[in-house]
């Protein structure tokens, strides 16, 4: 829809009442002020609701790394906002554009389906045309900051990859095109659950030791592990995506079969071994290795070409960003600012 938009203007359930408080209304009714416009704390916890129904936090630092992109996020958007609007197009036309494309939308998935879908996705329908208008002119602001012509005005990049360039970025990236994959079988022992470190321990090498004997090793982790359902068989996956360093060199270099040492889980929160989590026996049950891709294959160069585009198109919107962010006004009510982390039990999590 917004790819129409830029098209068509390059060719020519509410909140609840406040309850009563002793602070200003004003201040605790904004989240955050960016520029001229201002993120609301309704808005803002919408947002940061739906952040967290997609990403569970594991724990309380990753939930005040979310209260802060959340906050980031609507921020940026509004400044974005403020630079579209900023570029001369008419007002009218935007606003019609976001009507016209509001209404197909609705009478295509009907107004029960359509206030559902925005429910779903955390957005008030009493704002749903201005957010549209928003999403119009961060998009309008985009295409022209990425350095595309428009307007009338004369393109600022060259967005052209050269044949050099692409074979430089494919002698240098190949191996990402296709990646090796592994698959790992874990028993995870958490200490907690042993009754005490030592015992975890203990559990995860009687383990090794049976398995390198001859037993199954799903079998033990059926019966001693944390994720007996799926006997701990995890998806295939990258050697390099593993967070545990020890678990990424393992998946690397071992061969199918082999066994892990035992080793205490990382904590995520310091992301050193902490035996008082818990500890791990890792068994690498199969790996796939895919051909090499070929440079000629169509299909591998639309690739390439749309990694680099998209690399080059990330690098310019950042550096705008963050120059929007320097040079604007920005307000944070001490009210959305997330509190210091505690320091509850951390639960065992995924290497």
């Amino acid at each position: 829809m917004i790819a129409l938009t830029l098209a068509l203007l390059l060719q020519d359930t509410p909140a609840p009442a406040p309850q009563p408080s002793p602070r200003n209304p004003i201040l605790e009714g904004v989240a955050v002020q960016a520029g001229d416009e201002l993120v609301t704390l309704s808005e803002f916890q919408r947002a940061l609701k739906r952040m967290r129904e997609l990403d569970p936090p594991p724990d309380r630092d990753a939930e005040a790394r979310q209260f802060r992109r959340a906050l980031i996020d609507l921020s940026t958007a509004r400044l974005e906002a403020q630079e579209g609007a900023d570029l001369g197009l008419d007002p009218d036309q935007i606003k019609k554009i976001s009507r016209n494309a509001l209404q197909a939308e609705r009478e295509k998935a009907g107004l029960d389906q359509y206030l559902a879908q925005l429910h779903s996705e955390g957005k008030d329908p009493m704002r749903e045309e201005a957010d549209r208008k928003e999403e119009i002119l961060q998009a309008m602001w985009e295409y022209k900051t990425v350095g595309n012509a428009f307007a009338g005005r004369r393109a600022t990049r060259d967005l052209q990859v050269r044949p050099g360039e692409l074979r430089a970025v494919y002698a240098e990236y190949k191996n990402d095109l296709a990646p090796t994959t592994v698959q790992l079988r874990v028993l995870m022992v958490p200490s907690h659950a042993a009754g005490s470190p030592d015992a975890a321990r203990e559990s995860c090498e009687d383990a090794r030791t049976r398995v390198l004997a001859g037993e199954d090793f799903a079998l033990l982790v059926e019966e001693r592990g944390v994720e007996s359902d799926s006997r701990g068989l995890y998806p295939f996956r990258r050697p390099v995506d593993f967070r545990d360093p020890r678990v990424r060199a393992f998946a690397q270099d071992a061969e199918i079969g082999d066994l892990s040492e035992v080793t205490a889980i990382l904590s995520p929160k310091t992301g050193e071994p902490d035996p008082a989590i818990g500890y791990q026996l890792i068994q690498l049950h199969d790996r796939n290795v895919p051909p090499e891709p070929e440079f000629g294959m169509p299909e591998i160069q639309r690739q390439l070409r749309s990694t680099i585009a998209q690399h080059r198109r990330e690098q310019v919107l950042g550096r705008e960003r963050d120059r929007l962010h320097r040079e604007s006004y920005s307000w944070i009510n001490p009210i959305a600012v997330p509190r210091p982390p505690a320091s509850p039990t951390t639960p065992p999590t995924r290497p």
